[in-house]
């Protein structure tokens, strides 16, 4: 990727193993890479009020967690971002995977249970994957085996998504689905966009922030998918869920009651 270094800011010279296509300092001295940093409220916003109406309809621990682990992606992009500086790049990424691997406990409940496996073993599993992630990843400082091992993720939680799309009728419900996988495939296109066609991409008139876009679609998608699993989890539970527009235009899901403590399938 071709880099777009100019004038120090605030945070002096980059020391990430990526400068991304946006120029460095162009619209603030104390923001490396503005659009890149300010496009990450979405997550934020959308992570907060996916939290918020999980709690408040009573969904299971492992809902909240992945809201959680939303935002503080959000939160970790916007440090990488604005100061470009290695540590913080890694408060990106190590979340990244993070939030993945939350994911995969999610979309794959179902067959966890069936297996026999009890969460006594596969969540200390899956928190060992991530923080041994964490750990060799601050030491090796990698950046293509961390893409890779998301990508590997990403592709598990799209294709048990899509087997989970087939088995639900609601019309709302696939919408949402829908929503999810497009607008995570195009935030990807348009990720390799500014990652391998920087250079193409200086020669138009204006920069189209590629990675800015991308942090606004996988933003709406990392809000989309958890409401999608809340569906289907709610008709397995044999709830009567209902997915909805708010004041704002957000999708929202909400049950006949709440869901008190629900035991796993």
């Amino acid at each position: 990727m071709t880099s777009l270094r100019t004038t120090d800011g605030f945070w002096g010279e980059p020391t990430a193993t990526i400068d991304w296509c946006e120029p460095n300092y162009e619209h603030s001295f104390y923001i490396a890479e503005f659009w890149n940093t300010i496009s990450n409220l979405l997550f934020v916003v959308l992570g907060f009020y996916g939290l918020w109406r999980s709690v408040q309809e009573g969904f299971e621990w492992r809902f909240h967690a992945q809201f959680i682990a939303v935002m503080i992606t959000g939160i970790g992009s916007a440090m990488f971002h604005g100061t470009l500086q290695l540590v913080h790049q890694q408060c990106d990424e190590t979340p990244m995977v993070w939030a993945m691997l939350v994911w995969i406990y999610i979309v794959y409940n179902n067959e966890i249970r069936k297996s026999g496996l009890s969460d006594a073993v596969v969540i200390p599993f899956l928190a060992f994957l991530g923080i041994g992630f964490a750990i060799i990843h601050a030491i090796y400082r990698f950046t293509t085996l961390f893409q890779v091992f998301f990508g590997i993720l990403a592709s598990l939680c799209c294709i048990r998504m899509c087997i989970h799309y087939t088995q639900v009728k609601d019309a709302r419900a696939r919408a949402v689905a829908i929503s999810y996988v497009r607008n995570s495939l195009v935030g990807f296109a348009l990720w390799m966009m500014d990652y391998h066609y920087c250079y193409y991409m200086k020669q138009l008139p204006v920069n189209p922030q590629g990675h800015a876009w991308w942090h606004i679609f996988m933003g709406i998608a990392s809000y989309h998918g958890p409401i999608f699993m809340q569906f289907v989890r709610m008709e397995q539970l044999e709830k009567s869920p209902k997915i909805y527009d708010n004041v704002f235009g957000i999708e929202s899901i909400t049950i006949d009651a709440p869901v008190e403590k629900q035991k796993d399938l």
